[in-house]
């Protein structure tokens, strides 16, 4: 169990990932454990609020359409507290807007199939970034 904590000290990048869904948030953090990052998951809005706090995440992956609250909103929540953490906004439903009006660093269409979703990581958290 004292695997999945990791120190401040330590290189390992961090991955906040937020769907209502449990066998998707599932799907998702195994998939990006298998890739070298910690993973937390979280269901709605208050959750990832209350996440960006206490685990500090360099990118919060984000299903627009939430339980309690916007994930448009809960992005650009993030943004005015974290301007460090990337917010990629993940869904089957594009934003109305530009991204950036929504808190967002990077869109990616939801499907059954990661590569793009992990290469976008990839891409705003290279794992040789040092933390």
């Amino acid at each position: 169990m004292g695997e999945r904590r990791i120190t401040r000290g330590c290189s390992m990048r961090r991955v906040l990932f937020v769907d209502a869904e449990p066998h998707i948030q599932l799907l998702c953090q195994e998939e990006l454990r298998e890739e070298g990052y910690e993973v937390q998951v979280a269901g709605c809005g208050g959750d990832v609020v209350r996440l960006v706090d206490s685990f500090n995440p360099d990118v919060v992956i984000l299903e627009v359409l939430l339980p309690d609250m916007s994930g448009l909103e809960t992005g650009r929540i993030i943004k005015g507290s974290c301007k460090k953490t990337q917010v990629i906004l993940y869904s089957h439903v594009k934003p109305p807007h530009k991204l950036s009006d929504w808190g967002a660093d990077a869109f990616v269409l939801k499907s059954a199939d990661l590569e793009k979703l992990k290469e976008t990581v990839r891409q705003l958290i290279p794992k040789n970034q040092a933390a």
